[in-house]
């Protein structure tokens, strides 16, 4: 019986521990599923070999009565993690504590209200109907490559989401997630049944990694336990094995998956210039990860998959772990080579390209020729592939030299065309030019269906479901780019932007498929000003005189009730636009109603000019103005403040205030004249009363 192993206390585990931290004598071990707290792999004190092998250097063993502070803190806040997830972190002896040497972390259906930040230090608060525990060594124990293992029992249920898993404590290459992310092992909605099929029983292993949000990439594999086992059923050792250009994953010491640095890369923001990090990054020497343990509920993965949703009558739900050890390889600690432990029947998995960093200028209209025998020079395969699912590659046809073939064998999984610089702007086509490509169904599974989606960056998605002709029979499909426009996203709330596309061409099956492709292109004609809103045409367009213009509409974000907006009469001005602001939070904006509008055509010669005017102001109050593309994707510039109550006019030019980028530290990012969501943004840094009038873009 578990309880019953769980009881045995083996007093050497810690001695050796303790050695390990000051000897070069090894105490590691690999800790299968059904062991003990023992050691596996305990390397003799009598050895004269210099075999390198992994040496403890960190555990937690969980003997203590209570958690350990000393190794571990607690977050504590109702931010969600980033993904709306429906818990509350806390420090509660309810939602984490030890009991018979196993950390018990405990997700509860109760109410609870708290800070809505990461670090739980910002005044707003959220209530969320769950709460649970997140526990992390950050600014404790921090660690570049080596071995990490992890005994735990997981949680089960429609909603629950645990995870194992590595964040960077200093982040050398900007905000989540261009510094990088380490998944041990995550886990959602063990043992649900879904549409009669097999109770979900996979654990998944992946790194995130590229540009910071939303400009990241992901990749990884997942496992399945031997014998139809299912991790919410006993203890299970999930680990990774992390060295300089290679982490590779393992449950009870199976190696089941490889990436490599040529499969991930790191960009980030330097002085407002997207830059390229070094080969290895972000996964290198310059970085220190810190080990973290949660339990979520819901959220943007476990709430939308399986049966959806999160199952109220499942909780309380625990994950139990045993215990957390750490090695370092006594070969090479610097660069943690010499100790792998290699499957050649692991996963290698692909992983992404380093994207060209700046826009890359796409062929045509009348014609963009994307695929024929070859990939077009602009772009490069890419797929999303969390199973293992999806496959890809060029075969050769009689009568059609090479075509493009996608071999899928489960539900999960994409492929695509990816551009290989920034999103570019198509706007210069005429929507009604059109998408077309011959298509072959090899084979299919009864019911699967294919969707082929034009993407801006989910869920920003436009898709259509292409009809299937008999196995082996070659088809034309056309549609014009305003009916596949128009289609949305049909798994979710979105729409693909002409303005921003990012994946040219994307395939994805519903279910099993065997399909080829061939002679993928758009043909038509030139858009002659294509999405450029009519209101900002040149050589002038008044946003606000005596109103708001056509096209615009006043909004604000305004989280703490602290700013408004209104219109005043003024002698001499007849109406003006005035800001009041009494806190710190808040700012006010014209929107683009039928936005994201096009203005690359103001960038050569533009400027943006208004008058204004401080009424009153609070000490050491600054005020920013900016373009927005949607956060972080923000361009701001600070304005001199002058005397209270002086009417004065202020100029910038438009390519100069696009290139400042993001000021605020935490999310460098930068406005895309081509995909202005709100086009004048007042943001006081504190109490102000400020006047605005004959705000403009003017080329002079």
């Amino acid at each position: 019986m578990k309880n019953h192993e769980l009881s045995y206390k083996p007093h050497f585990t810690k001695i050796c521990a303790a050695i390990a931290l000051v000897s070069l004598v090894g105490c590691g071990g690999s800790g299968g599923g059904g062991g003990s707290k023992s050691s596996s792999s305990a390397a003799s004190s009598s050895s004269v070999a210099a075999t390198p092998e992994w040496k403890l250097v960190w555990s937690d063993e969980f003997d203590g009565a209570t958690i350990d502070t000393s190794k571990w803190n607690f977050e504590k806040n109702c931010w969600g993690g980033g993904n709306n997830e429906q818990q509350c972190y806390t420090d509660r002896s309810e939602n984490a504590y030890i009991e018979g040497g196993v950390l018990n972390i405990v997700a509860k259906r109760e109410d609870f209200t708290g800070s809505d930040s990461p670090e739980g230090d910002s005044p707003n608060t959220k209530t969320l109907p769950y709460t649970s525990a997140r526990l992390r060594t950050k600014n404790i124990a921090e660690w570049t490559f080596g071995k990490f293992e992890i005994r735990a029992k997981l949680p089960f249920g429609q909603g629950t989401w645990p995870a194992i898993w590595m964040l960077p404590t200093n982040s050398p290459y900007g905000t989540w997630a261009s510094s990088g992310e380490i998944d041990i092992m995550e886990a959602v909605n063990l043992k649900v049944v879904t549409n009669g099929g097999e109770p979900e029983a996979a654990v998944h292993g992946t790194l995130h990694f590229g540009r910071n949000w939303p400009g990241n990439v992901n990749s990884g594999a997942d496992y399945k336990l031997p014998n139809n086992a299912n991790p919410a059923d006993d203890f299970h050792t999930y680990a990774v094995e992390w060295e300089e250009g290679e982490i590779r994953w393992y449950v009870d010491g199976v190696h089941f998956a490889t990436q490599r640095e040529t499969g991930w890369y790191g960009q980030y923001m330097q002085d407002g210039v997207l830059k390229d990090a070094p080969v290895g990054a972000p996964f290198d020497r310059h970085s220190k990860f810190h080990l973290l343990l949660n339990l979520a509920v819901g959220g943007n993965w476990a709430g939308n998959v399986n049966n959806k949703g999160v199952d109220e009558s499942v909780f309380p739900q625990k994950m139990l772990v045993d215990w957390v050890r750490v090695y370092e390889c006594t070969g090479s600690p610097t660069t943690g080579k010499g100790c792998a432990t290699i499957s050649p029947d692991a996963e290698i998995v692909a992983g992404h390209q380093r994207p060209v960093i700046g826009a890359v200028e796409l062929p045509g209209p009348p014609l963009f020729l994307m695929y024929d025998n070859s990939l077009a020079s602009v772009l490069q395969f890419d797929s999303y592939n969390p199973d293992g699912a999806i496959s890809h590659s060029q075969v050769e046809e009689a009568g059609r030299g090479n075509v493009w073939n996608v071999a899928k064998t489960g539900a999960n999984g994409n492929v695509y065309f990816k551009i290989k610089g920034d999103p570019a702007d198509m706007s210069n086509w005429s929507t009604d030019s059109e998408l077309i490509f011959d298509v072959k169904v090899n084979s299919k599974a009864a019911g699967a269906k294919l969707l082929v989606k034009i993407d801006s960056g989910w869920p920003n998605v436009s898709d259509v479901s292409v009809p299937l002709g008999a196995d082996g029979e070659w088809k034309e499909f056309r549609i014009t780019l305003a009916d596949l426009l128009d289609n949305g996203n049909s798994l979710a709330g979105g729409k693909a932007r002409l303005t921003s596309v990012v994946n040219t061409f994307v395939v994805d099956p519903s279910a099993a498929m065997n399909v080829s492709f061939d002679n993928i292109r758009i043909e038509g004609k030139s858009a002659d000003g294509g999405d450029t809103p009519t209101f900002a045409a040149l050589p002038l367009f008044t946003a606000y005189g005596d109103v708001i213009a056509d096209g615009l509409q006043v909004q604000s974000y305004n989280p703490s009730g602290h700013i408004a907006a209104s219109e005043k009469d003024e002698d001499g001005r007849g109406k003006i636009f005035n800001v009041v602001k009494t806190g710190a939070d808040g700012n006010v904006f014209f929107n683009v109603i039928e936005g994201p509008a096009n203005l690359n055509h103001w960038a050569a010669q533009g400027k943006l000019k208004f008058d204004f005017k401080v009424n009153s102001k609070a000490e050491g109050t600054a005020l920013l103005i900016k373009m927005d593309s949607g956060w972080p994707n923000v361009s701001d510039v600070s304005i001199p403040l002058p005397a209270d109550g002086v009417w004065t006019s202020y100029s910038i030019g438009i390519a100069d205030l696009i290139d400042n980028g993001n000021s605020v530290p935490c999310c460098p990012g930068i406005a895309r004249l081509n995909e202005i969501t709100n086009l004048f943004v007042v943001e006081p840094s504190g109490a102000i009363d400020v006047s605005f009038d004959n705000v403009r873009l003017e080329v002079e």
